[in-house]
């Protein structure tokens, strides 16, 4: 694969979410409103400072891909929509075959 093709990045976008229902919810808006083409779920397990006491938390991943002109758009989206009082909102570029990032920038 020739990157230098490749002229639009593909971004994903990590958060967690309280549980399956939840996480569901926020994904099915962020598709709705046609920010996002897919999204993963993976059950995760998290400590974590809150509060001044270190906590263990079961919950949910959600893996988000986006295109670069959206990965603004869903961070804010995910911030006015989501459960927790300070949610992990990470994002970073990444690589994909030129197929799945054709597919990634046509939505």
């Amino acid at each position: 694969m020739n990157l230098s093709e490749l002229n639009q990045e593909i971004y994903i976008v990590l958060t967690t979410e309280i549980d399956k229902e939840t996480a569901c919810k926020l994904a099915y808006l962020l598709l709705k409103e046609k920010l996002i083409p897919c999204v993963t779920f993976e059950n995760v397990e998290s400590y974590f400072w809150w509060k001044g006491n270190i906590n263990q938390s079961k919950e949910v991943q959600l893996r988000i891909k986006c295109k670069k002109e959206n990965v603004n758009k869903v961070c804010n989206k995910i911030a006015e929509w989501h459960s927790y009082e300070v949610p992990e909102i990470i994002y970073f570029p990444v690589s994909a075959n030129k197929n799945y990032h054709h597919w990634v920038n046509s939505i």
